[in-house]
């Protein structure tokens, strides 16, 4: 009777070098880290002319990018005083870019903003400003 360890052997193989992999190899940006990104979305305000922070904004981040890629990895939308906070980052370049919509149906935006997280920062404050 013969019996196929192969299968067995690779696999336990491929899950070393994860093993290893995860230990020594350099990390890409994303998640399951302990870095913050964090701040509040305003937009200018048409009829005041003020900055106002932006309730219910969607903000955007692409992990490992400086630049608009038009895929997103994480989106996440700010509170009623336009705060957020994208929790379980890891050190690494970060794009991050935003949009609301206020009540008569006008519709701001951003460019976006290239960051960079690295060792020494726990929590990144970045302020974004919509047009």
């Amino acid at each position: 009777m013969k019996t196929k360890t192969a299968p067995i052997t690779i696999g336990i193989s491929l899950f070393l070098a994860g093993i290893l992999c995860t230990a020594g190899c350099k990390k890409e940006a994303g998640v399951i880290g302990k870095k913050i990104i964090s701040g509040v979305v305003y937009y200018k305000n048409g009829v005041s002319g003020a900055d106002d922070p932006a309730p219910s904004a969607i903000v955007f981040i692409t992990y490992g990018a400086t630049e608009a890629t038009g895929s997103y990895n994480q989106t996440t939308t700010t509170n009623s005083n336009g705060e957020y906070k994208i929790k379980g980052l890891q050190k690494g370049n970060y794009f991050v870019t935003a949009e609301y919509t206020d009540t008569h149906g006008f519709k701001y935006a951003t460019y976006g903003y290239a960051v960079q997280i690295n060792n020494k920062k726990s929590e990144l404050k970045l302020d974004i400003r919509l047009q």
